[in-house]
């Protein structure tokens, strides 16, 4: 990926239910180490680690920035910092997990600068380039709706929220970036979701 890349992320018409995006499994450990020491040898090789990990990073983003040029600056931010940076990735927890500690560094920078904007209105529907559209059947949900109502939430649940549902995070990773215990973490989640589903829709439930 070179500096002037755009960022490149897979948009169709397509809905999204929060239980797909909480079951999408994200890469392990073990190929991320391996493309990780690829792209050390050659930095063409980090292309791989950008395509494996872009989707969920620029979903993050777009919810925490409710705005799409922003959250695509911030995405080309995220992993230009991170090509340059990977000596610094010890390979101790998973690679999204290290972007995610970037990106959020990234959305605290442009918060201190001005404030978010609230509209999405030319956001895109996102999909994992993995998604089934036949699996996507049960109650659905426009990103662009999800992040609106994320405003209306308290930070600590926007965050957790989102780490969760647009990054893909487990319970354990989301604790070691805002710096709480897990259990802390679970209710933030629990209580965050069932507040934003029964904005979203009154008959669904939350689970984490």
């Amino acid at each position: 990926m070179l500096a002037n890349q755009p960022v490149q992320v897979q948009a169709a018409p397509l809905w999204l239910t929060i239980s797909a995006l909480l079951t999408e499994a994200p890469a392990t450990i073990e190929d991320d180490r391996a493309l990780v020491q690829a792209a050390r040898a050659d930095l063409r090789a980090f292309n791989g680690l950008y395509e494996r990990h872009v989707t969920r990073v620029y979903r993050y983003l777009l919810v925490r920035v409710s705005n799409v040029a922003d959250a695509e600056d911030l995405t080309s931010q995220t992993f230009l910092v991170a090509m340059e940076n990977l000596d610094k990735y010890r390979g101790e927890r998973p690679f999204l997990a290290w972007l995610f500690g970037i990106a959020r560094h990234k959305v605290a920078d442009k918060y201190r600068r001005q404030k978010p904007e609230l509209m999405l209105e030319t956001a895109a529907d996102l999909a994992d380039p993995q998604d089934d559209p036949d699996d996507l059947v049960s109650q659905k949900l426009q990103i662009e709706a999800v992040a609106q109502k994320l405003q209306t939430l308290s930070p600590d649940r926007a965050e957790a929220i989102s780490l969760r549902l647009f990054g893909g995070l487990d319970i354990p990773e989301i604790a070691r970036l805002m710096r709480k215990q897990e259990p802390a973490v679970r209710m933030l989640l629990h209580r965050g979701l069932q507040d934003l589903q029964t904005r979203l829709n009154p008959n669904q439930e939350a689970t984490v």
